[in-house]
């Protein structure tokens, strides 16, 4: 899965993130639900991303691995989130 079809997936860029979590050093993408938001994280220099949802500090993490994996975990997390 690609940036831009994050985006068409309804992800955007975060315009904040807060000390003390571990989002400082790549990409934090959000998407906004009435139940919730959902996180990709890119971190710099490649990598596993991370998918997860609650507090940023304390996430449930979701998935870690491959972005191109990230298209099959949403499918199932779209009934959930």
């Amino acid at each position: 899965m690609s940036r831009e079809e994050l985006a068409r997936a309804g992800f955007f860029p975060a315009d904040w993130i807060p000390s003390g979590t571990r989002y400082l050093h790549g990409e934090l993408l959000v998407r906004m639900s009435a139940r919730g938001s959902l996180r990709v994280f890119i971190p710099e220099g490649g990598g596993e991303v991370e998918v997860s949802s609650g507090s940023l500090f304390e996430p449930v993490v979701h998935y870690v691995g491959a972005l191109e994996g990230v298209a099959a975990l949403l499918l199932q997390l779209q009934n959930l989130l």
